[in-house]
């Protein structure tokens, strides 16, 4: 993880523990299990969005093969359940001693804008494996998240950290999103180049 990430992370909790909040460094557990889950809607998802369009012949070779893999795993009876269902219980015991989960939204800076179309699956795969792995666990579990600013990197493009509750915490994440913002006044403009 790109320190500028890390640093955006543990500022915001050195902001919430100023204005009166308890903080504790807290790693989720995170199993391969959740993560093979993970994966596996993934790949369904996208065949099952394949299966919407008229012409499949269009689709780009990347998302093609990616859609193979989800046929497969749908024709081996996955994603069941029982893997969101595995990870829902881990994240519940993590969350019994914690309200908001704060971990940086990116790994690293944006992927440059190459024409990944032209890029093979596994790259494409591991590029976007590698730049955005904190939302996956969450949107997993179905549990409620928000991603807010956290200054700037000093590629001057902007960071941002993401928050995370338990279900029905909706209302918690706004609050503290809304403390956050008062603490740190968004930019509501992009600088100018």
């Amino acid at each position: 993880v790109d320190r500028a990430y890390v640093d955006a992370a543990l500022r915001t909790a050195e902001e919430l523990s100023s204005a009166g909040h308890t903080v504790v460094r807290s790693d989720p557990p995170y199993p391969t299990r959740t993560a093979l889950a993970a994966l596996g809607r993934w790949f369904a998802g996208a065949e099952l969005d394949a299966q919407w369009l008229e012409d499949r012949s269009r689709v780009e070779r990347r998302v093609k093969v990616h859609a193979t893999l989800g046929r497969a795993v749908l024709r081996a009876g996955f994603p069941k359940d029982s893997g969101r269902r595995h990870w829902q219980e881990v994240a519940d015991r993590f969350f019994a001693d914690h309200d908001v989960l704060v971990t940086p939204a990116l790994a690293q800076l944006p992927i440059s804008s190459a024409r990944w179309g032209q890029r093979g699956w596994l790259p494409n795969v591991v590029a976007n494996s590698r730049y955005a792995p904190f939302a996956a666990p969450w949107n997993l579990a179905g549990w409620p998240a928000a991603v807010v600013p956290a200054g700037t990197h000093a590629s001057g493009l902007p960071l941002s950290i993401q928050l995370v509750a338990r279900p029905g915490g909706e209302q918690l994440l706004l609050q503290v999103a809304a403390q956050l913002e008062q603490l740190r006044p968004w930019a509501r403009l992009a600088p100018a180049p």
